[in-house]
């Protein structure tokens, strides 16, 4: 049996979220990946703690993931539920450039994989929902129902926001 079943990875990952820890102004460069994180709770704050993190490879900008953990406070495992990632290509050693890894792609937790063994979000599907870094933070945002406020103040919606074009 699944520790979370579909229907459960759907709600979590869909219910509105308020960050309580947000992250920081500027991402840390760690083992060649820039990172940052943030700490989230349901709206209704009747769920667990849920974690955002975001990764950046220094030398290639195009290889980044934006994913959503939970932590259940119920004793289950914590589970990976999102994962919004960028062009990493070789991943299964087979050189096969029709597998999702070479393009923007997409893992969410499933109750199959969960019942294989693998991690929750093992498989993986290509999207059109984003083309680069920003826009997969903008994504992931959207559906995790980060309310409106937060998204307002930690993520913009309009990369020119912060440019300065007076002298």
């Amino acid at each position: 049996m699944a520790l979370f079943n579909d229907a459960e990875i759907d709600d979590l990952i869909s219910c509105p979220k308020e960050i309580f820890e947000p992250p920081a102004k500027t991402l840390k460069l760690v083992g060649g990946h820039w990172r940052n994180d943030a700490k989230m709770k349901a709206a209704a704050d009747t769920k667990g703690i849920f974690f955002m993190f975001m990764r950046r490879n220094e030398d290639l900008p195009e290889n980044f993931s934006v994913g959503l953990r939970y932590n259940a406070n119920d004793g289950r495992s914590e589970i990976t539920l999102l994962r919004c990632n960028g062009k990493h290509g070789e991943f299964t050693g087979t050189g096969d450039q029709s597998h999702p890894h070479w393009d923007f792609h997409i893992h969410k937790a499933t109750a199959i994989a969960q019942d294989a063994g693998f991690a929750a979000e093992k498989f993986a599907a290509r999207t059109n929902e984003f083309a680069s870094y920003e826009q997969a933070i903008q994504y992931f945002v959207r559906t995790v129902n980060l309310s409106a406020e937060a998204a307002s103040k930690f993520f913009y919606d309009d990369p020119q926001r912060n440019l300065n074009f007076t002298n």
